[in-house]
């Protein structure tokens, strides 16, 4: 199962050059960080665009938010996690790579307290613990694992 043509990730951490970028485990924090900021920023959007007048049904669905160059900064960080996703779903088995994608769940909150000032409060924190213990113990099982074979 270590054989590069079997198992796309056991190839990629013995090439040279960009290999250490292609690493699974640091394209799933780069989907993260994607897909926070793309969140961050259509929250931005919305925000932004919240007292533009318009018809009822527009401001139902939020399309007045697409006057903003913010939302579209957003898309434009999902459709780059969307690509990233790809590629980690070629690399890893999507039961481990959807459960360690969950690092998103930590991000956002953390980036709207840090950059849109919102609070947190204790329940929360301690919800961002569990999911942070979550995931380093998936990431553990599966990397002991994959150093068995």
């Amino acid at each position: 199962m270590s054989d590069p043509d079997t198992n796309p990730a056991a190839g990629i951490r013995s090439r040279g050059g960009w290999s250490w970028f292609l690493n699974p485990y640091l394209q799933l924090a780069l989907n993260g960080v994607l897909v926070a900021t793309g969140q961050l920023l259509m929250k931005v959007a919305a925000d932004a665009t919240a007292d533009i007048p318009a018809p009822r049904w527009l401001e139902v669905f939020g399309v007045t938010a697409l006057g903003s160059w913010w939302i579209w900064a957003g898309i434009a960080f999902h459709i780059g996690g969307f690509v990233n996703w790809l590629y980690v779903l070629r690399v890893m088995p999507v039961s481990i790579a959807f459960s360690l994608a969950s690092i998103a769940q930590v991000l956002v909150p953390l980036g709207a307290w840090f950059f849109l000032h919102e609070a947190i409060g204790p329940l929360r924190w301690g919800g961002i613990a569990m999911i942070i213990g979550g995931i380093w113990l998936i990431a553990d099982r599966f990397t002991r694992a994959e150093e068995a074979l």
